[in-house]
């Protein structure tokens, strides 16, 4: 009978285990503990510690914390693999870990040994593949940043160390990565490019359709499909032709902009049909035409983005930034940045960009609305944002 008597209270707690087991496991387990402690848990259970290095400002950290780190690939990997140590940069042990490890840019990720020495590096908005890839370089013994440096720097040229390399530094270091990019750009043969390896390395480092990698793209990429489906090629297509395209609009061009224009609406995707918006939005506002733009602006506000704050936003901000006073441009600005803070009310960049638009336009109460709200989000920034967020609610204030 006393058994029985304390059953609901078993399986209350066995339910609840499990209920915080399951909580707890679907996303990155970060350690409780500091920095040193996290090293000594690595060193007594023989693995790596990731670093997760992140500002309370940082969008793409908070993406990647949103879209990725509760991935189910991603977080049993790293659950598995790694000691996870999550640390703002801004904040306590932090100032000194971003000057011990030379952090400038967020977020930044860190693979070290249980002695605190840097294995591998990586950093970035990235996707479910591309943050698996680089954890699993990490574990990985002559993958890792560290070992591809030492390669490169006892004269290994070899095509392959030189793509991985190269892949692995133009997240982490700019200057390395030009050096590295075009040292591999130099000495790769056409042959060479009609690969498995060569489809990888046009993938990643053509730019535009006048680079060396993207002109010889175009004129083979019927070869390239035994190495990459149609999707992936037509992908790579509108990148160059989108990048070749804000160059037509700075010189001009308007008959090859809106002919290329026309190849990447044969996409139906939502990322080309982005594209195509925010191509010509950047063509009109760049060339004065105001029906132009307010046509392209109010599709797009009440189509295409008429969920997604983020580029409602950007469109606004962008706008208010070229609209060189135009009282038409500043309203349909005004127009997507309301709408934005609608749907995303708790977004510090909706709510701010909403008041310069009120600003622009005279809307006092209105613009002071929006711009506490900023100011009041900006609490949960840096006291750098917070001062943008201040002088904002001032400049408002003093409206008529």
């Amino acid at each position: 009978m006393s058994i029985m008597k304390h059953v609901p209270g078993m399986l209350l707690l066995l339910f609840s285990s499990i209920s915080l087991f399951a909580q707890e496991s679907n996303t990155i387990q970060f350690t409780n503990g500091n920095f040193n402690e996290a090293l000594k848990s690595a060193a007594k259970e023989g693995k790596l510690v990731f670093v997760d290095c992140y500002t309370s400002w940082c969008a793409p950290c908070k993406w990647m914390d949103k879209n990725v780190f509760v991935n189910d690939t991603v977080h049993q990997y790293f659950n598995k693999q790694f000691i996870n140590f999550k640390v703002d940069m801004e904040k306590g042990e932090g100032v000194s870990l971003r000057e011990r490890y030379k952090v400038t840019s967020f977020p930044t990720y860190l693979f070290l040994d249980a002695k605190g020495n840097q294995v591998h590096r990586t950093g970035s908005r990235m996707s479910v593949q591309e943050f698996i890839t680089e954890a699993r370089r990490a574990t990985n013994p002559g993958n890792t940043l560290s070992d591809m440096e030492k390669k490169f720097n006892n004269g290994d040229r070899s095509l392959q160390l030189l793509t991985d390399y190269a892949i692995v530094l133009q997240r982490v270091n700019g200057a390395q990565f030009e050096k590295v990019k075009n040292e591999l750009v130099g000495i790769v043969k056409d042959e060479e490019l009609n690969s498995a390896l060569g489809w990888t390395i046009i993938k990643t480092f053509a730019r535009d359709e006048e680079d060396r990698l993207g002109s010889y793209f175009i004129r083979h990429q019927k070869e390239f499909a035994q190495y990459a489906d149609a999707a992936a090629i037509s992908a790579k297509l509108n990148q160059l032709a989108n990048s070749s395209m804000y160059g037509l609009i700075r010189q001009k061009k308007d008959k090859a902009f809106f002919e290329k224009l026309t190849y990447i609406l044969r996409d139906t995707s939502y990322a080309a049909q982005r594209n195509a918006v925010m191509l010509q939005i950047e063509y009109y506002l760049a060339n004065k035409k105001v029906e132009g733009f307010l046509a392209v602006a109010r599709t797009a506000q009440a189509g295409a983005f008429r969920n997604n704050p983020a580029d409602l936003s950007f469109v606004a901000r962008r706008a208010g930034y070229q609209s060189n006073g135009d009282t038409a441009i500043l309203k349909q600005a005004y127009e997507m940045a309301r709408l934005a803070a609608l749907l995303e009310p708790e977004e510090y960049s909706n709510q701010g960009t909403l008041a310069e638009s009120c600003y622009a336009l005279g809307y006092r109460e209105e613009g002071l609305k929006a711009a506490r709200k900023a100011r009041q989000l900006a609490d949960l920034e840096t006291s750098k944002i917070q001062k943008i967020a201040q002088a904002l609610v001032d400049k408002l204030e003093k409206l008529n």
